[in-house]
């Protein structure tokens, strides 16, 4: 982020300081429950949300080299994304033309096609038919109509979107709606994926995207963990039409501004900020790294939670491995011992009927702010 950017965000955030309240909303949101529990409302979601919209995937240094790839699930439809020969990406169904089977699993290097395991039909890194075992079986089905089905794929700013569709067409810049001249001033393309971990949790996925919006959950919730290093009263929150970032600081800010002159003083060691990209996923800078959170809706109330961290340079030493290591094993106790089991017993609370609906309040601007570009997608469609 450039000097010039960090220094207006201190200036912000002096303000609220000196007396002025944190970024509010204009007023308090009421949500009903059914939003969380309903599964006709999950599968509109989807359908809209996940397989009509493109939808972030990862990061381009997940995928950098020839012959790299990943997969994911987008509204249930598996895919793959390649990195071609000429650095280009293509994206596929992740479906063998024979029987559907899948032709790639999890993310990897190094690869010179892409063999189903089911009855080895082969393919080229374009997605194009490469072989098929005892060929005279098919003869009656041209090659050139066994191809793997090809999907939208864009690539900017470091960020990789895609949408399980043949005919559609991805604008990142469109998309950010503005947000994209921020997230380039970190030059994203130039970090290396360190890990990724996934686990299954019995809740809405939703509810992931919901304890990242907002300070207002760290005394209670995180009192004996990380509370007492966070300033949870002052945010900066601002919108990019239907997306939005926070800035949320770190108690160590106070020795910055103590010590240094305006002009030299940085905002990034002393804050982690969140940049929400619909309709899943969280990019945050926080102190010396980039994260990346990726939420895969299974169920109304069954999700998978991807966390990346991605480090500025390749861990070369024992030493910064363990460094980075130690960073995400701190990330996932946190919100895997408090926030996520917390999310376990909303789940049940608000299936159970207890309660019709669930208040956003005006010091959560972020929160209701989230669920109003969702429910404004779903809107659009005529599908609210």
């Amino acid at each position: 982020m450039r000097p010039e950017r960090q220094r207006a965000l201190i200036e912000r955030y002096l303000g609220f300081r000196n007396g002025e309240w944190t970024d509010v909303a204009p007023a308090s949101m009421r949500n009903p429950a059914s939003a969380y529990v309903d599964p006709e409302r999950f599968e509109r979601e989807m359908k809209l949300l996940f397989r009509e919209r493109p939808v972030p995937v990862g990061l381009s240094c997940e995928c950098k080299e020839p012959g790299s790839y990943m997969t994911a699930r987008l509204g249930g439809v598996p895919i793959a994304i390649v990195r071609q020969s000429d650095g280009t990406l293509r994206g596929f169904f992740n479906a063998c033309r024979h029987r559907g089977a899948p032709v790639l699993s999890g993310d990897g290097a190094g690869l010179r096609a892409m063999v189903c395991p089911y009855h080895a039909w082969s393919y080229r890194l374009d997605g194009t038919l490469l072989g098929r075992p005892q060929d005279w079986g098919f003869d009656d089905v041209a090659q050139s109509e066994c191809n793997l089905r090809p999907i939208a794929v864009a690539e900017q700013y470091g960020l990789i979107y895609a949408q399980p569709s043949e005919n559609a067409s991805i604008s990142i810049d469109s998309l950010l709606e503005g947000m994209q001249t921020e997230i380039a001033e970190y030059d994203l393309a130039g970090y290396t994926h360190f890990e990724t971990r996934t686990r299954e949790w019995n809740f809405n996925w939703k509810l992931v995207i919901d304890t990242f919006t907002e300070n207002y959950h760290i005394p209670a919730l995180h009192r004996r963990s990380i509370a007492p290093y966070y300033d949870d009263r002052h945010s900066i929150w601002d919108t990019y039409g239907l997306h939005q970032r926070t800035v949320n600081f770190r108690r160590s800010i106070d020795k910055e501004l103590a010590e240094k002159a305006p002009q030299d003083r940085r905002l990034l060691p002393h804050t982690t900020i969140e940049y929400f990209l619909l309709p899943n996923a969280l990019l945050t800078h926080q102190l010396d790294h980039v994260e990346l959170w990726r939420v895969t809706p299974i169920t109304v109330d069954r999700c998978l939670v991807s966390t990346s961290l991605y480090a500025p340079e390749p861990p070369l030493t024992d030493n910064v491995k363990r460094h980075w290591k130690k960073n995400l094993d701190m990330l996932l106790q946190v919100t895997e011992t408090e926030d996520f089991p917390m999310m376990l017993n909303i789940q049940a609370g608000l299936a159970s009927g207890a309660v019709k609906e669930v208040i956003y309040g005006k010091i959560e601007p972020a929160l209701s702010f989230y669920h109003k570009s969702l429910n404004q997608l779903l809107a659009q469609s005529g599908e609210a």
